[in-house]
């Protein structure tokens, strides 16, 4: 990422693969990748690939004719270029190469030091999900099924719908969606243009509909990405989840929550971090959050601390202790993170 203008070339820097369909003077059609959770790849296809590749084609043969739609195939631009090196601590702590998760963490960890950190800047980048929408994978951004009662429900869109525009975004790939959905102010409603062909493809028409979704629509699972580790919440502990042979061992469900502490940090500033506030101890085995029991790893735990939590908030967790299950009780640490770098 070297070098690279971020403000035009922005996608969801902890994903696995991206590709950018431009015109000559780099002007963007499509983007296309993304990720979630569940797989590095599980979002992508040959098929979805295929068919935003022959879209993008059909926009540059048309802008090329006078009577195209000229700009309007086009995502809008930034207007003013920027650079990873343009981040003071990266400009600072970082040589050598520049790997797209980088380019978060050091956002994070900028933003937290500026002061103006916010816990939706660790929500970028909304599934199609987050508004109700599942997507035909073998299509890219045909709307295989509209979850019920979710925004894209109430609104009235139907499976079978190809999204073709969001707001001033065309559409051509589930991450152009993604983007359109990630550019969004807080305030604003996202406006979904759909080409309809129901009852019957020589009827199709095209639909614009406004969504209202609510407060935590943005918000994933964030377990799976590596600007995690930047995000300043003061976990004040180090543990794993239990491995198969010591769940056989101890008796222990492997469907089961199991993280056990290996170590406390004190922390160096006098600042309350999350493993003082409940009274961690090291050697604890981490069994419940907030009465949820399902297997997760260190940052899944991680993230739905951040997830289900606001500072200040009471927080309870159970954990076995020399044989005793015992109940803790306490606050949701202020946000806080010394670094400075990172790897």
């Amino acid at each position: 990422m070297n070098g690279v203008d971020l403000a035009r070339f922005e996608f969801d820097y902890d994903t696995t693969w991206q590709a950018f369909f431009l015109d000559a003077d780099l002007g963007i059609y499509s983007r296309y990748g993304g990720r979630d959770e569940t797989s590095a790849d599980g979002r992508l296809s040959k098929e979805s690939l295929l068919t935003t590749m022959r879209e993008v084609l059909e926009a540059h043969e048309r802008r090329g004719k006078p009577s195209g739609h000229s700009d309007l195939d086009l995502q809008p631009a930034a207007p003013q270029a920027t650079t990873p090196e343009e981040i003071p601590l990266l400009k600072a702590s970082h040589q050598g190469c520049v790997h797209c998760h980088q380019v978060q963490e050091y956002r994070l960890l900028q933003a937290w030091h500026d002061g103006r950190f916010d816990r939706r800047q660790l929500f970028g980048f909304p599934l199609p999900e987050s508004i109700g929408i599942r997507f035909d994978r073998a299509h890219g951004h045909k709307i295989a099924e509209v979850i019920k009662g979710s925004p894209a429900g109430q609104a009235g869109l139907l499976a079978g719908d190809i999204v073709t525009r969001a707001g001033d975004v065309p559409i051509h790939s589930e991450q152009d969606l993604r983007w359109a959905l990630h550019r969004l102010r807080e305030s604003e409603r996202p406006n979904i243009t759909v080409q309809r062909s129901r009852p019957a493809p020589e009827t199709g028409e095209s639909v614009v509909v406004s969504l209202a979704p609510g407060n935590e629509w943005r918000e994933s699972e964030l377990g799976w990405r590596r600007s995690l580790r930047s995000a300043p919440l003061p976990l004040g502990f180090l543990g794993y989840p239990l491995g198969a042979e010591e769940r056989r061992t101890a008796k222990f469900a492997d469907d089961a929550l199991a993280i056990r502490v290996v170590s406390i940090r004190a922390s160096s500033t006098g600042r309350p971090n999350l493993a003082g506030n409940l009274d961690l101890r090291k050697g604890d085995l981490i069994v419940s959050l907030a009465g949820h029991e399902e297997p997760r790893s260190l940052d899944e735990l991680k993230s739905d601390l951040i997830r289900r939590f606001l500072p200040g908030d009471k927080i309870k967790v159970t954990v076995l202790r020399e044989g005793a299950r015992i109940d803790l009780e306490g606050r949701f640490p202020e946000w806080y993170t010394s670094e400075t770098s990172v790897p």
